[in-house]
């Protein structure tokens, strides 16, 4: 273990500090103190190389969002007794935020996605794998490219698949599905390309991807 990768993150947060405390953030301090209102959700990787704020350039108090393996939205479960962190922060956004865009960002090179193709890590008790377990939800996905023949466009095939998947499975949750049609609340499933850093946005329509912008 080294120490320079937390002094990294402490001389970042010297910087933050001195530009936060700024003549030029002194008004969203004050705002900011008594709570947010972000108009946009977004469920993204924790894969450090996908960060929204960095990729979509959003400032502090724009966006509220959850980060986990391969940005996966599980169905509507309410079992009691059980944990649902991706659902309860989704409760919280459109409860009490009341966000009206929610976004499903994947993206290329996805570990979780690789571990639902060729199998998980082991466990490291040896027992129970929480990975497998959850990369499982969207198991559909890896039936839907098994026949693709090479393994790298098999993986990219299933992070755009484990992308339907979860959009699927956020129209399941019946609050989230009533808002979506009074038309208070809108959809959208991006991957983000890591190398070139296109995000193609996908259409349910056509059930197509394309670039989210022209070049």
């Amino acid at each position: 273990m080294t120490d320079n990768s937390i002094a990294d993150l402490i001389n970042g947060y010297k910087r933050f500090y001195r530009k936060y405390n700024n003549e030029k953030y002194n008004e969203y301090r004050e705002q900011a103190a008594h709570g947010q209102a972000p108009k946009a959700m977004v469920i993204a990787c924790s894969d450090s190389r996908v960060h929204p704020s960095i990729v979509m350039q959003s400032g502090l108090g724009e966006v509220f969002q959850v980060c986990n393996v391969a940005n996966i939205v599980p169905p509507y479960r309410p079992d009691k007794g059980t944990h649902h962190s991706t659902s309860s922060a989704l409760e919280f956004a459109v409860g009490t935020l009341g966000v009206e865009h929610i976004v499903i960002m994947g993206h290329s090179g996805c570990g979780g996605i690789q571990s639902l193709i060729d199998g998980a890590p082991v466990a490291l008790d040896g027992e129970y794998s929480f990975i497998k377990q959850w990369v499982e939800i969207i198991a559909q996905a890896k039936k839907k490219v098994a026949n693709i023949p090479d393994k790298k466009e098999r993986y990219h095939a299933c992070e755009l698949e484990g992308l339907k998947i979860s959009l699927k499975n956020l129209a399941s949750f019946p609050w989230i599905a009533e808002r979506v049609g009074q038309g208070k609340l809108a959809l959208h499933a991006w991957h983000f390309d890591i190398a070139s850093g296109v995000i193609l946005a996908y259409d349910e329509k056509t059930n197509t991807f394309s670039p989210l912008m022209e070049k």
